[in-house]
Protein backbone atom coordinates (compact mmCIF):
# COMPACT_ATOMS: atom_id res chain seq x y z
CA UNK A 1 0.00 0.00 0.00
CA UNK A 2 1.47 3.17 -1.18
CA UNK A 3 0.28 6.61 1.30
CA UNK A 4 2.25 9.51 -0.56
CA UNK A 5 1.64 12.65 1.28
CA UNK A 6 4.33 14.92 -0.11
CA UNK A 7 4.23 18.75 1.68
CA UNK A 8 4.50 20.86 -1.72
CA UNK A 9 1.37 22.76 -2.60
CA UNK A 10 -0.94 22.00 -5.51
CA UNK A 11 -3.63 24.32 -7.58
CA UNK A 12 -7.06 22.32 -8.72
CA UNK A 13 -9.42 23.08 -10.91
CA UNK A 14 -11.26 24.63 -7.50
CA UNK A 15 -11.27 28.05 -5.48
CA UNK A 16 -8.94 26.74 -3.04
CA UNK A 17 -5.20 25.40 -2.59
CA UNK A 18 -4.41 21.90 -1.56
CA UNK A 19 -1.07 21.09 0.74
CA UNK A 20 -1.52 17.47 1.01
CA UNK A 21 -2.27 15.02 -1.65
CA UNK A 22 -2.59 11.27 -0.06
CA UNK A 23 -3.00 8.34 -2.47
CA UNK A 24 -4.14 4.99 -1.24
CA UNK A 25 -3.61 1.41 -3.20
CA UNK A 26 -4.95 -1.43 -1.80
CA UNK A 27 -3.42 -4.80 -2.25
CA UNK A 28 -3.47 -6.54 -5.55
CA UNK A 29 -1.51 -9.74 -7.15
CA UNK A 30 1.59 -9.88 -8.47
CA UNK A 31 1.55 -8.05 -11.86
CA UNK A 32 -1.45 -6.84 -12.16
CA UNK A 33 -2.70 -5.03 -15.62
CA UNK A 34 -4.45 -1.87 -14.18
CA UNK A 35 -4.42 -0.98 -10.08
CA UNK A 36 -7.39 1.36 -8.45
CA UNK A 37 -6.31 4.17 -6.64
CA UNK A 38 -7.77 6.45 -4.83
CA UNK A 39 -6.93 10.01 -3.66
CA UNK A 40 -7.51 13.05 -1.30
CA UNK A 41 -6.20 16.78 -2.08
CA UNK A 42 -6.58 18.57 1.24
CA UNK A 43 -5.57 21.53 3.25
CA UNK A 44 -6.70 22.78 6.71
CA UNK A 45 -10.29 23.79 5.62
CA UNK A 46 -11.58 21.44 2.86
CA UNK A 47 -10.68 18.52 1.13
CA UNK A 48 -11.83 16.55 -1.80
CA UNK A 49 -11.44 13.00 -3.31
CA UNK A 50 -12.03 10.55 -5.76
CA UNK A 51 -10.60 7.21 -7.63
CA UNK A 52 -8.50 6.32 -10.65
CA UNK A 53 -7.52 3.05 -12.73
CA UNK A 54 -3.59 3.18 -13.25
CA UNK A 55 -2.89 1.87 -16.55
CA UNK A 56 -0.44 -0.93 -17.36
CA UNK A 57 2.07 1.10 -18.88
CA UNK A 58 2.51 3.18 -15.59
CA UNK A 59 1.97 0.06 -13.64
CA UNK A 60 4.99 -1.94 -15.46
CA UNK A 61 7.16 1.34 -14.80
CA UNK A 62 6.11 1.63 -10.64
CA UNK A 63 8.48 -0.78 -9.11
CA UNK A 64 9.46 0.93 -5.92
CA UNK A 65 9.73 4.33 -6.89
CA UNK A 66 6.33 5.46 -5.50
CA UNK A 67 7.03 9.45 -7.53
CA UNK A 68 5.95 7.56 -10.68
CA UNK A 69 3.03 6.68 -9.20
CA UNK A 70 2.55 10.41 -7.87
CA UNK A 71 3.56 12.06 -10.96
CA UNK A 72 0.83 10.17 -13.13
CA UNK A 73 -1.82 10.91 -10.47
CA UNK A 74 -1.09 14.67 -10.10
CA UNK A 75 -0.78 15.04 -14.39
CA UNK A 76 -4.36 12.98 -14.86
CA UNK A 77 -5.62 15.75 -12.03
CA UNK A 78 -4.39 18.50 -14.01
CA UNK A 79 -2.38 19.86 -10.78
CA UNK A 80 0.70 22.03 -10.78
CA UNK A 81 2.76 21.63 -8.03
CA UNK A 82 4.55 24.51 -6.58
CA UNK A 83 7.37 24.20 -4.00
CA UNK A 84 7.32 26.88 -1.48
CA UNK A 85 10.34 28.10 0.28
CA UNK A 86 9.55 28.59 3.59
CA UNK A 87 11.93 31.06 5.37
CA UNK A 88 14.40 30.97 8.16
CA UNK A 89 12.70 31.86 11.46
CA UNK A 90 15.02 34.95 12.66
CA UNK A 91 16.79 34.90 15.96
CA UNK A 92 16.25 37.85 18.31
CA UNK A 93 19.17 38.32 20.25
CA UNK A 94 19.19 38.35 23.89
CA UNK A 95 20.08 41.65 25.20
CA UNK A 96 21.72 41.29 28.02
CA UNK A 97 23.06 43.75 30.27
CA UNK A 98 26.68 43.50 31.50
CA UNK A 99 26.83 42.92 34.75
CA UNK A 100 28.43 45.60 37.01
CA UNK A 101 31.19 44.27 39.40
CA UNK A 102 31.04 44.33 42.87
CA UNK A 103 34.00 46.88 44.46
Amino acid sequence: MANIQPTNTFTYPLDWYANKIEIIVNSFPLFPNTVEVFWTLSNEEKSFGGSMIIPNEVVSQWGTDDLILENYVISQLNLVKTIIEETPPTETPINETPIDPII
